[in-house]
């Protein structure tokens, strides 16, 4: 039985998620599988990831001549740098400025730049959707901004934010396809969305899609007129996508380290979305006739902003929701936390909460419900200390949610 303590334990297996979804980890462990890897001579590597499967793609792939990596500017390495032909390109995150523009401009010209004979290797993770970005004719970047930030306080699910992404870009939804000059392409995506749906990894820049969009009167009032908005045409391209991380490769390396630390396991497989403070209240009906152990679910809630949001995010939520549960339940623990190591706009990962968060936070002067309906949550959760610090997470596929019950 293991003799760390119940925040201790819960950020060891936090960290060996991490550490099963590593884009370079990933990257390799692809590569190790095939036969033909020095067929590629050009790579192009996008997202919050991209670093880390850029990276795993030097390590693999010594054919290459050409590279192009687009990715937040903390995410650049020295090492990435040094690579010889590798032109690296930093951009904005969540929402797109005149350096995403930019970005998707130095795509192009790479792309351009590319022989029909070339074989072209597509890295994307999550982020990318902000990180490279060219609108259609008749909206700004003012316009798209006002729509970006519109989506990310709206408490849509990421399914509908990036739907609508792809009606206001003529990059996103496959419009990248024609500018691709290769004959064939081969994609790894890092899944950050429900179900792996690729179409919505990255707003599916090389995958042509009708993505229906839910009802908003707000989003449809901005949308171009259909004259403006881009061709679509039958691609030319083909291209293959492979699935090369998710959730639940998480989840299972969270159950594994459980396993070894001789406690029961048990893995949930479904997906938490929603409100977060609905599915704070849902997790602790849930835990509180469960088996001792560790319970494990993956998913992406949402949270609904106010006008002037405090400091935050959906994790750092949905763990002091919990949190207020917890009144009379010393043995029980839980871990919210973002893979990507980022959780809203704080500087942190999510939180590890117990029945003594509240408690201190109480002593302090705090009113955690109101602290929530200001977004503010992680302004508490640093007072009493149980913050899940931030970094480099070289990954990107959803939040993770690990409960101890002792």
């Amino acid at each position: 039985m293991t003799k760390l303590t119940a925040r201790e334990l819960l950020l060891l297996l936090y960290q060996s998620a991490l550490d099963a979804v590593d884009g370079r980890f990933l990257v390799n462990q692809w590569f190790r599988q095939q036969t033909d890897a020095r067929k590629y001579t050009h790579c192009v590597a996008i997202g919050k990831a991209a670093a880390a499967m850029m990276q795993g793609a030097h390590d693999c792939v010594p054919s290459l001549k050409n590279s192009l990596l687009i990715c937040p500017p903390e995410k650049i390495t020295r090492a990435l740098k040094k690579h010889k032909n590798l032109r690296c390109l930093a951009a904005a995150h969540p929402v797109p400025d005149e350096s995403s523009i930019a970005a998707a401009e130095g795509l192009l010209e790479f792309l351009s730049a590319m022989q029909e004979s070339d074989e072209l290797l597509f890295l994307v993770s999550g982020g990318t959707s902000s990180l490279v970005e060219m609108p259609v004719a008749g909206v700004s970047l003012e316009q798209l901004q006002q729509i970006n930030r519109y989506l990310l306080s709206s408490g849509k699910n990421i399914h509908q934010i990036n739907a609508w992404r792809q009606q206001f870009s003529a990059i996103k939804g496959g419009g990248l396809l024609s500018r691709v000059r290769s004959q064939s392409v081969t994609q790894l995506l890092l899944s950050d969305v429900k179900d792996d749906r690729a179409e919505f990894i990255g707003s599916g820049l090389l995958i042509a899609c009708a993505a229906t969009t839910d009802a908003d009167d707000y989003l449809s009032k901005l949308l171009p007129p259909v004259s403006a908005m881009p061709e679509t045409r039958a691609p030319v391209t083909r291209v293959d996508t492979f699935i090369i991380g998710n959730i639940k490769m998480a989840m299972q390396a969270v159950d594994q380290v459980a396993l070894d630390e001789g406690l029961d396991s048990f893995i949930h497989d479904e997906f938490l979305d929603g409100d977060a403070v609905e599915t704070a209240a849902y997790l602790y009906r849930q835990l509180k006739d469960a088996p001792p152990g560790i319970h494990i679910w993956g998913g992406e809630t949402t949270v609904l902003l106010p006008e002037k949001p405090g400091v935050g995010g959906r994790n750092q939520t949905l763990a002091l929701a919990f949190a207020e549960q917890l009144t009379d339940t010393p043995g029980l623990h839980l871990l919210a936390a973002g893979t990507d190591g980022v959780d809203g706009n704080s500087r942190c990962a999510g939180a590890v909460v117990s029945m003594y968060t509240l408690k201190k936070a109480r002593s302090m002067g705090f009113d955690s419900r109101t602290e929530i309906k200001k977004a503010n949550a992680g302004m508490l959760l640093m007072a009493t200390d149980d913050l899940v610090p931030g970094g480099q997470s070289n990954t990107n596929v959803m939040d993770i949610i690990i409960a101890y019950k002792q």
